[in-house]
């Protein structure tokens, strides 16, 4: 083989599959797989999917693969380690799909329009500039929960305000817009406890940790997705905060709290 075409010369150590690792190395990042080759006398190859690994420190001079299968695979000697920790870290951070599983997102029942853009719009957001840069720092300052978190409050408010007029109907309203988004609320914090545990977390568990916070994103789009389909039909239910009442007693619950 030879170097060229992303490809680094290293020397390699540690284990793999039980057998002790101390050889120069070329190391090529190719199509999600680390590819290693080593053993001039006798060529062999490890092959690991970015998948497969956990986390990826850079120290001076080396880099330490932190691998979910196996034991640590350092790399050693080569002034290139830095950029192929740098194209590691992007081939992991792929921002995965957020919205193809959700049921009610841009369906006919979930009345989508302006008002349903406007409840997506600072999710869908975070979710572009996550997709446009491929580190773990900028895609966990993409999704702030509280930044969130304030947009829903706000236009909760502002859907209220547009649909009656007098304060103490404004209020109630929103009161209630704010009861049926607690799913989404919870979310949000439940992102905002795992955007703090990815920020914290070791290098060689970072990867790992990105991949369970990814999952709480997925989780906030869906309930962001249950709630716009409970504040559907308050928001299109003509009598406004006067339809509260009714709309608590056919759901089963006391106009004053939960039953």
């Amino acid at each position: 083989m030879r170097l060229g075409d992303g490809m680094l010369s290293a020397r390699l150590q540690g284990a793999w599959q039980d057998r002790s690792l101390d050889f120069d190395a070329l190391v090529q990042l190719e199509q999600r797989m680390v590819q290693i080759t080593f053993d001039a006398a006798m060529p062999k190859r490890i092959d690991i999917d970015v998948d497969d690994i956990a986390g990826a420190v850079l120290g001076q001079d080396t880099l330490t693969l932190h691998v979910r299968t196996g034991n640590p695979i350092v790399l050693y000697g080569s002034p290139h380690l830095e950029g192929l920790r740098h194209r590691l870290e992007a081939a992991v951070c792929v921002f995965p799909a957020q919205t193809l599983s959700l049921r009610g997102f841009g369906s006919e029942r979930s009345a989508p329009g302006s008002e349903h853009d406007r409840w997506f719009e600072a999710l869908l957001t975070s979710r572009r500039v996550a997709e446009e840069t491929l580190t773990v720092e900028t895609q966990r300052r993409a999704f702030d929960a509280d930044r969130l978190a304030r947009h829903a409050q706000l236009l909760r408010g502002e859907l209220a305000a547009e649909r009656v007029e007098t304060p103490a109907d404004r209020r109630a309203l929103a009161a209630e817009l704010e009861e049926l988004a607690v799913p989404y609320t919870v979310a949000l914090q439940r992102l905002e406890a795992a955007a703090s545990e990815l920020r914290h977390a070791p290098h060689g568990a970072q990867f790992e940790r990105w991949r369970s916070w990814t999952g709480v994103v997925q989780r906030a789009f869906r309930a962001a997705d249950d709630v716009w389909a409970l504040m559907v039909p308050v928001l299109c239910d003509s009598r406004g905060a006067k339809g509260t009442l009714w709309r608590r007693i056919l759901s089963g619950r006391s106009p004053r709290g939960r039953t």
